[in-house]
């Protein structure tokens, strides 16, 4: 059965909230206990504000990432007049693209140092496989357990396409490219030559 269609990241966050709680054997109840537990009290009880979803995931063991991520071909309206499909709000979430074309340099501009590390993006590839690695591996033999041939069929052919590499081609034909490595190696040579140039004027003074 197809989920209800989310409107905001809010309607997302308690869904997902709640099938985890599900997952889990668990009660809002137990949620505010585990809360207590860690020593947070909620801001509010009627609204869940930013601290409080922070709180959730930490004491429940995922991201906040995880609790906001829509489902696929989902129409979310992060407002009234910024309204876009599920796949570009998760990549939006992670920090990955803007949500509008128009804001690509506003959005790169704010990218912090660590964002731009080749070694720290490197690492959070690597994390990233494997963790992806290791809930395949979870997800495929947990429906093996509950006999669930779909789900097994669906889960054997993500696994099969991990890595792949006409699915990297695919996803890379995808993917625009605003910026290509040739006006990357363009600006470190402008960048050289800036250097080169400042360096003796700094040296004579």
């Amino acid at each position: 059965m197809a989920k209800e269609q989310a409107q905001s990241l809010e309607d997302v966050f308690n869904r997902n909230l709640d099938e985890l709680l599900i997952e889990r054997g668990l009660e809002h109840r137990d949620l505010l206990d585990l809360l207590e537990a860690a020593k947070y009290t909620p801001d509010t009880p009627a609204t869940v504000l930013l601290n409080d979803a922070v709180a959730m995931a930490a004491v429940l063991g995922v991201s906040p990432w995880q609790l906001l991520v829509p489902t696929e071909g989902e129409s979310i309206d992060i407002t009234p007049g910024i309204s876009v499909d599920g796949r570009l709000t998760t990549f939006w979430l992670r920090g990955l693209a803007p949500l509008r074309k128009e804001d690509f340099t506003d959005f790169c501009r704010a990218a912090s140092l660590d964002d731009l590390d080749a070694d720290r993006v490197a690492e959070l590839w690597v994390r990233a496989e494997r963790t992806r690695t290791a809930g395949l591996a979870l997800a495929l033999n947990e429906a093996i357990e509950n006999k669930d041939l779909e789900d097994v069929k669906v889960l054997s052919e993500l696994a099969s396409r991990l890595l792949d590499q006409q699915t990297l081609e695919r996803a890379d034909s995808r993917v625009p490219r605003p910026v290509s490595g040739p006006e990357l190696d363009a600006a470190v040579t402008r960048a050289t030559r800036f250097r080169r140039q400042l360096v003796p004027r700094q040296s004579n003074r």
